[in-house]
């Protein structure tokens, strides 16, 4: 079996398709979202939630956290309010202490405001007696500075498996409309992908898309991030989960395929030889780890 080195970050989540959002401040919302096939769900202390309702949802949300039939989301991230807000810290506690898989970082622009959540996370898993450094941070970039800052902000902690993206923010900032065809995001998709694997993490997780009747659309535009090298998509609505996992998940003809490929290099290497032609293209040892990652993808995928 071909052995591929494994990427850095805490907490490493075997299935990242999709991260459907759920407002923090709605109790039933939160409920349907444990009946559905999200791989992960996030709960949303930010955007989803009005100012004057920050603190009461926050409270909505531990408490839910605390309900049996929360263990049904297979994991379970917290979006907290950015870092220079005064409900940040008072978030990130009561995730910590709700047991959630990671913090979702929202307006990341700086390598050294992660550093600070970084050393005030470990602060906080010390005086809870949790091991320092479990809770993974997932960026969510959001702005010109952020895109250009990605590499470093992804470098900043090792507490960090992947960055995220959110669209509507960026093309505010960068003064211009998200459109159908999406040429608006490319920059931004392409530098958060190479930052990225150029810093040693995981793939990005994509932005939402926002019109969740127009499947068309959103296969279309769940396809072209694929393309680019995100690993899964951030959602608003369960109707959404069902095109985002096709796009995703490999299918029976990929993984057929990699087997194929996967195999005759084996056995190519059994007989010493290195680069094989393969009907009629040639099989080098990045289209073999290619190969392998959609194998160890498809595998995870069955027995989780």
């Amino acid at each position: 079996m071909l052995l591929i080195e494994p990427e850095r970050g805490a907490k490493r989540m075997i299935k990242h398709r999709t991260w459907l959002f759920v407002p923090g401040n709605h109790s039933r919302t939160m409920e349907k979202a444990m009946e559905t096939q999200a791989d992960i769900v996030i709960y949303d202390l930010e955007d989803a939630i009005p100012w004057n309702e920050k603190d009461e949802a926050r409270e909505i949300v531990v408490k839910h956290l605390q309900e049996k039939h929360v263990n049904k989301a297979s994991y379970k991230l917290l979006r907290v309010n950015e870092s220079t807000s005064s409900f940040f810290t008072k978030d990130v506690i009561a995730g910590v202490r709700g047991n959630v898989d990671g913090i979702v970082l929202p307006k990341s622009e700086y390598p050294e405001h992660i550093k600070d959540v970084d050393q005030q996370l470990t602060a906080l898993e010390q005086e809870l007696n949790c091991t320092v450094g479990d809770i993974p941070l997932f960026p969510l970039i959001e702005s010109a500075i952020g895109v250009h800052n990605s590499y470093e902000i992804a470098k900043a902690s090792p507490r960090i498996p992947r960055l995220s993206f959110g669209a509507i923010d960026y093309t505010s900032d960068i003064q211009t409309k998200l459109s159908d065809s999406g040429e608006e995001l490319l920059y931004a998709q392409s530098q958060l992908v190479n930052s990225s694997y150029a810093a040693g993490i995981e793939g990005p997780i994509d932005t939402v898309y926002a019109d969740f009747q127009n499947e068309e659309g959103l296969l279309r535009d769940t396809q072209r991030g694929e393309r680019l090298g995100f690993k899964g998509k951030m959602i608003i609505h369960p109707k959404q989960i069902e095109p985002v996992h096709n796009v995703y998940t490999p299918s029976k003809k990929e993984v057929a395929k990699a087997a194929e490929i996967v195999n005759a290099y084996q056995r190519a290497q059994e007989r010493g030889d290195g680069a094989i032609q393969l009907n009629g293209k040639m099989i080098d040892v990045p289209v073999v780890k290619s190969a392998q990652q959609t194998l160890d993808l498809d595998k995870a995928l069955k027995e989780t």
